[in-house]
């Protein structure tokens, strides 16, 4: 028999020796097991202290001397299989445990900030690279157009271009209304006003499970992406109540 078949149940080349002997050989003293795998005598023990750990040896005293003898490869196979029952029944028990954990890290929000202009354009393109099928807005004045108006203007066409539908809570203001007439197309566009009278420099954009915060500054242009399904769906709610509340 080749050795190297037992390395796929854990035995190392040596200890494969050691063990096939012992089958052949029957109850042997260490000196003759180490003359028939020409293994040194001084490391021979040490090999069948493994085996001996690993199950696959025992041994007897017999007036004063260790005899060794290999364990019967059928209950070696009992042995796997009790093992193998045993490990599948305690994965059993902490699935639950496991899942939990999972679920956690799941509801766990990830968290990215984008600075200045450039980080305002990044964060707008990313919604488009993710192509939702809808996006939800409320809480702006149309600001962003006076932000960016040749970005806003082309990206509003990409949006129209990948077939985006939008709604859009603008506050009542003339800032909103003049946004309206004279910024980018807003086909595929729903449009509300909420009764908020006051201008907004700040916005909240939502689309598959993010939740986007933008703050249209001039000189400090600012946003703040989140990423989580809990926290995406309790922003959603808020919107829809927004929503039938708005003209």
């Amino acid at each position: 028999m080749d050795a190297s078949q037992l390395e796929k149940i854990g035995l190392k080349e040596k200890e494969a020796k050691i063990y096939i002997a012992l089958l052949k050989e029957g109850q042997s003293l260490a000196n003759t097991l180490a003359k028939k795998t020409n293994i040194l005598r001084s490391s021979i023990y040490d090999y069948l202290d493994v085996l001996l750990g690993k199950g696959f040896v025992s041994y007897t005293i017999i007036s004063g001397k260790k005899y060794f003898q290999a364990i019967n490869p059928q209950k070696i196979l009992d042995s796997f299989q009790e093992k193998k029952n045993m490990e599948e029944d305690a994965l059993k028990q902490i699935i639950p445990e496991l899942t939990s954990l999972k679920n956690l890290a799941e509801k766990k929000a990830d968290v990215e900030v984008f600075e200045g202009k450039e980080g305002m354009k990044s964060a707008m393109s990313y919604i488009l690279k993710e192509n939702p099928k809808a996006i939800l807005a409320y809480g702006s004045s149309g600001v962003s157009y006076k932000l960016l108006p040749f970005f806003m203007e082309h990206w509003h066409k990409q949006r129209i271009k990948q077939k985006i539908s939008v709604k859009i809570i603008y506050n009542d203001v003339s800032e909103s209304k003049n946004r309206i007439k004279k910024g980018p197309s807003l086909a595929l566009a729903k449009i509300r006003f909420s009764k908020t009278k006051d201008v907004s420099l700040t916005g909240t954009i939502l689309y598959n499970d993010k939740v986007l915060i933008t703050m249209w500054n001039q000189e400090t242009p600012l946003a703040i992406s989140i990423e989580s399904k809990d926290i995406a769906k309790n922003y959603k709610a808020n919107f829809e109540i927004l929503w039938k509340a708005s003209k």
